[in-house]
C-alpha cells in the first residue's frame, strides 16, 4: 500500500516517477522547465501516493538554494591564474541573496557528472566557471529541471554570464591612444580560448580603427599554442621589426611579456608598451605593476547568482545573454 499524507517524500515520489528529486521538485512547482510529458507522470505518482504539498525549504523566510560550482578541469595548469574561488563563492551568495545557498564547488572534465548518484539529489542549479560542460551533460541538467549558467564561455540555448570583451579593448585601445601610440602594436593571444580570443582581438583592430591606431589583424596578431610557448627569442624580434606596444589577450599573457621583455633585455614600458586584461590574481605580482581591464570575477559570479535566483525564487527569466563591462586600471606597464 502505497504510504500517504506528510509521510510521502519527494525521493520516494522520484523513485515511482524515475526522475530526480529536483526534477519532482520542479513538476510540483509548475516550473516552466519541466515538460508536460514528465510533469504529468511526476503528478501521476504524486496523486498515487497521496503527497501532500509541503513549502519550499527554509531556514525561517530564507530560500535555500542547493547549487554546484564546476570549477575548470584540473587538468588546465592556467586556469587558476585567472580567478580567485573567493571572489566566485562571495559573488554567487551575494548574488543569491535573500535566498541562501548550500554550494557544492566540483572540477569538471570529461568524466564530470551533474547527478553522481542515481536519482540525483535536489541540485537546483549549475554553475560552470570558464569552460563549456558537454552537451549530454546539459542534456542530464536539463531533464532534471535544474538550471545551468555559464561564466566567460559561449554555448548555444545557455544562460551565460560573458564579460564585454570588446569594451575592455577598447579602453586599451582609449588610453594607448592618450599616450600618443599610433601603431607598432601586436596583440597576442594562444589557442583553446576561442571565446575569449576573438571578441578581444576584434574588439582590438575596431577600436584601433576608430581611433587611427595601426593595427592589422593579419600582420599585427601572435598566436600562441600555449601561454609557456610564449619567448623572450621571439619577442625581441617582433621589437626588432618595430613592434613597440604589446596587447596581452589576458593578465597571464602580460605578465608572462613583461617577465620575457626583461629576458631580452628591453625595459617595460621605456623600450616597450605592455598591457593585459582581466585584473587576474597574477597582476598582484608583476613588476612592473600591469594595465589591464577589471573585469570583475566577483561581478560576473554575482550576476550569475541573480539569475538563478529570479528563475527559481522569482520565476522570472532573464536574457540569456548577460555582458558584464570592466574598468580601466592603468599601471606602470605602459
Amino acid at each position: 500500500m502505497a504510504a500517504g499524507g506528510d509521510s510521502v517524500t519527494m525521493a520516494a515520489i522520484a523513485e515511482r516517477a524515475g526522475v530526480s528529486k529536483a526534477t519532482v521538485s520542479r513538476a510540483l512547482a509548475g516550473s516552466s522547465l519541466i515538460g508536460q510529458q514528465v510533469r504529468s507522470e511526476v503528478e501521476k505518482a504524486a496523486r498515487e501516493m497521496g503527497y501532500v504539498r509541503r513549502t519550499v525549504k527554509r531556514h525561517g523566510e530564507r530560500s535555500i538554494l542547493t547549487v554546484k560550482l564546476v570549477l575548470p578541469p584540473e587538468g588546465n595548469r592556467t586556469a587558476r591564474l585567472f580567478y580567485s574561488l573567493n571572489d566566485l563563492v562571495e559573488g554567487i551568495r551575494s548574488g543569491l541573496s535573500p535566498a541562501g545557498v548550500n554550494l557544492i564547488v566540483e572540477s569538471g572534465g570529461a568524466t564530470f557528472t551533474p547527478f553522481p548518484h542515481k536519482k540525483g539529489g535536489e541540485i537546483e542549479a549549475f554553475i560552470f566557471a570558464f569552460h563549456r560542460p558537454s552537451a549530454p551533460v546539459l542534456g542530464e541538467i536539463k531533464k532534471a529541471g535544474s538550471r545551468a549558467v555559464i561564466l566567460n564561455r559561449v554555448a548555444s540555448g545557455v544562460s551565460q554570464v560573458v564579460s564585454n570583451h570588446a569594451d575592455a579593448m577598447t579602453q586599451i585601445a582609449d588610453h594607448l591612444s592618450n599616450l600618443g601610440v599610433i601603431g607598432d602594436c601586436c596583440f597576442v593571444g594562444y589557442g583553446g580560448i576561442d571565446d575569449v580570443v576573438k571578441p578581444r582581438r576584434e574588439g582590438f583592430a575596431k577600436a584601433c580603427e576608430a581611433r587611427n591606431i595601426s593595427f592589422s589583424l593579419s600582420d599585427d596578431v601572435w598566436m600562441l599554442d600555449l601561454p609557456e610557448s610564449l619567448s623572450a627569442e621571439e619577442l625581441k624580434a617582433r621589437y626588432e621589426s618595430g613592434t613597440r606596444t604589446f596587447v596581452g589577450v589576458n593578465d597571464v599573457i602580460g605578465s608572462l611579456l613583461v617577465q620575457h621583455a626583461r629576458e631580452a633585455g628591453l625595459r617595460v614600458p621605456q623600450d616597450v608598451r605592455v598591457t593585459g586584461c582581466d585584473n587576474a590574481p597574477i597582476r598582484g605580482i608583476t613588476v612592473p605593476l600591469l594595465t589591464t581591464v577589471d573585469l570583475s570575477m566577483r561581478q560576473i559570479a554575482e550576476e550569475a547568482g541573480r539569475s538563478i535566483y529570479l528563475n527559481i525564487v522569482e520565476g522570472v527569466e532573464r536574457k540569456q545573454a548577460i555582458f558584464v563591462k570592466g574598468t580601466l586600471l592603468p599601471g606602470k606597464s605602459t
